[in-house]
């Protein structure tokens, strides 16, 4: 029997297989690894600072950047209570991207019903603005809402999060926040309110002081804000905000307030006028104490004619009716001065030594005049005439003749002169905006004429304005000396440090102290005996001078009548200027100085006696 031994056969098992296959994917493995960790170490070096920065710019978009309002500065009276000041508000600001952040709108539905308990605002108008502006991040919904306005519905959103918290649930109020911002307020309403101006809802000056004085009370804005540093953090940066400087004006707020009151009384309870003004001033610094009339309005509404007909304002137009409200009539009108101006003849040519002080005039009741074209007959105020008149007496009694011939002893040379002396034709400066222009509304020495040059003499045939008139008439009683008429006295900073005195040197000498001395005198004997007799105040040394002006066109018969008067003639340190101008009357029935000499009289007493 044949034993075949069994051949063994030589086979490859699976373990091996797969061995070989791992091995394989570990090598493909290790080489993808160190392929990125080259690629992730050149990002990392040569491209960190790209990806850094990018990564955290899109933190910085998020970030808001904010105003940090300045506050504008006061504005006080002279004794330092305030006239206007700035009080902290809160804008409302919606954010709708951060509102609808969540698909689930977990923040809208709580953020409006927030919104809507707090200030009855309409839930569906909100809702309608955050969807359709979902990709804001800043609406300002209401502005200038109260502290106590915004403690509310703070109050209210951090209890009612307390609440949905504990509840378990997701909404929350969010998306809602407050922007500081200062609203101007103006503590006595209408009070001074031509003289103080006005901000309007653009935060731009309107008039007034508020105009004139901007760049120092406005302040200087901050800002906070973030930017990158070198460490590629985020840096949070506050750039403090610079108050504005208050400013002191020299207004007394009692006789302000006497003015206004007794402008008030003769409007609304007596005869009346188109408009009534009235200015108190210091002879001695050009300092005006009060300055008022009979258009006026709510500083802190002043658009607000709710007061008037609606068919007037209709009719006339509001942007008229704001513009004739807001218009300071005591330095944009212009208007004939009529016998106020009569002062500064007679002072002009008595500093002339152009007549002795026993001169006599003769007044006939008019004067004729050639001018090489025409004979003019110009008439005096009194038609039946003055007759015969001592030097004091013509003023006294305000005769025209006797101021026309005056005005031919001076000569068109000197006259004109001495108006330009006395501020006539040329801006005061007084520190408020849009004084009247009033250099083409006077005659030049080559422009007057013979029968120019008397009319000019009694207060005809010229313009000037209120604020004009009483600074020559300041002069031609306190010694001469021509000051700049002004209603600020100091800019302080909000310590109260003064920055800048505001003191207005002599500009000039229009006349000597002699004839300063001598016109008080005579203005005096005008209260005393004269026309200015309703002037009179009980143991008061007034003196004091009458106007009546017939207005342009004469055929009309309309009259500006008006009186200019001082407190005492040996040392005089208020002047009081009242005009009328068209009282509610017919004709020459207006043509009496008598309306406004009744104010004066009214005003300076109650001033006087306060003082004692």
């Amino acid at each position: 029997m044949r034993i075949f031994a069994k051949k063994k056969s030589v086979t490859t098992t699976p373990y091996s297989f797969v061995k070989r296959k791992l091995l394989l994917v570990s090598i493909l493995v290790a080489i993808i690894f160190v392929l990125l960790g080259v690629r992730l170490g050149y990002l990392a070096i040569v491209k960190g600072d790209e990806y850094n920065r990018a990564v955290l710019s899109q933190r910085q978009i998020s970030y808001n950047s904010e105003v940090i309002p300045s506050r504008r500065g006061d504005i006080l009276d002279n004794e330092g209570n305030l006239l206007a000041t700035s009080i902290k508000v809160y804008n409302l600001i919606i954010d709708p991207k951060v509102i609808l952040s969540y698909s689930d709108n977990r923040y809208l539905n709580a953020t409006i019903d927030a919104l809507t308990f707090v200030y009855d605002f309409n839930k569906w108008e909100i809702r309608d603005l955050i969807e359709k502006r979902k990709d804001a991040s800043y609406i300002r919904y209401r502005r200038q809402l109260s502290k106590e306005d915004k403690d509310k519905f703070e109050e209210y959103r951090n209890a009612k999060n307390e609440e949905y918290k504990k509840l378990g649930v997701n909404d929350r109020i969010s998306g809602v926040w407050f922007e500081e911002e200062y609203k101007r307020y103006y503590p006595n309403d209408t009070f001074a309110s031509n003289v103080i101006g006005f901000i309007n809802s653009a935060g731009n000056a309107v008039m007034g002081l508020e105009q004139y004085y901007d760049n120092e009370l406005s302040g200087l804005n901050g800002r906070k804000y973030g930017y990158l540093g070198f460490d590629f953090e985020l840096e949070n940066v506050d750039k403090e905000s610079v108050d504005g400087y208050n400013i002191v004006t020299t207004i007394d707020q009692r006789m302000q307030r006497i003015c206004e009151e007794k402008l008030s009384l003769w409007q609304e309870s007596g005869i009346g006028s188109k408009s009534a003004s009235a200015i108190i001033m210091n002879p001695n610094n050009g300092e005006i104490y009060a300055m008022a009339s009979t258009n006026k309005f709510n500083l802190n509404d002043p658009r607000d004619v709710s007061d008037l007909d609606p068919l007037y304002v209709e009719e006339t137009g509001i942007e008229n009716i704001w513009y004739s409200r807001w218009k300071n009539i005591c330095v944009q009108d212009t208007y004939e001065p009529g016998s106020t101006a009569k002062v500064v003849t007679f002072a002009s040519t008595i500093d002339e030594n152009l007549v002795a002080s026993d001169k006599i005039f003769d007044c006939k009741g008019f004067i004729e005049l050639d001018d090489g074209v025409h004979k003019w007959r110009i008439r005096c105020n009194n038609r039946n005439g003055h007759g015969v008149l001592t030097l004091p007496e013509t003023l006294t009694n305000s005769c025209n003749m006797s101021m026309a011939e005056m005005a031919e002893l001076l000569g068109i040379s000197n006259f004109t002169k001495y108006q330009k002396t006395f501020g006539f034709g040329e801006y005061t400066n007084i520190d408020l905006p849009n004084e009247a222009d009033t250099s083409s509304l006077i005659y030049s020495k080559e422009s007057m004429g013979r029968t120019d040059l008397a009319t000019n003499a009694f207060g005809q045939n010229f313009n000037c304005t209120m604020v004009q008139l009483i600074a020559a008439f300041s002069s031609a009683i306190n010694g001469g000396k021509y000051y700049e008429p002004h209603l600020v006295k100091r800019i302080e900073n909000e310590s109260g440090t003064y920055v800048r005195q505001i003191t207005k040197p002599v500009l000039r000498q229009t006349i000597s102290e002699n004839t300063s001395k001598y016109v008080r005198e005579v203005l005096y004997e005008t209260v005393e005996s004269g026309t200015g007799k309703l002037a009179q105040i009980k143991d008061k040394n007034i003196g004091g001078k009458t106007g009546t002006a017939e207005k342009l066109p004469r055929a009309d018969k309309n009259y500006l009548v008006s009186f200019i008067g001082f407190d005492d003639k040996d040392n005089p340190n208020l002047v009081l200027y009242v005009v009328v101008d068209e009282p509610n009357l017919e004709g020459e029935a207006q043509a009496s100085a008598s309306f406004a000499t009744k104010i004066f009289h009214d005003i300076m007493k109650e001033v006087l006696l306060e003082d004692e």
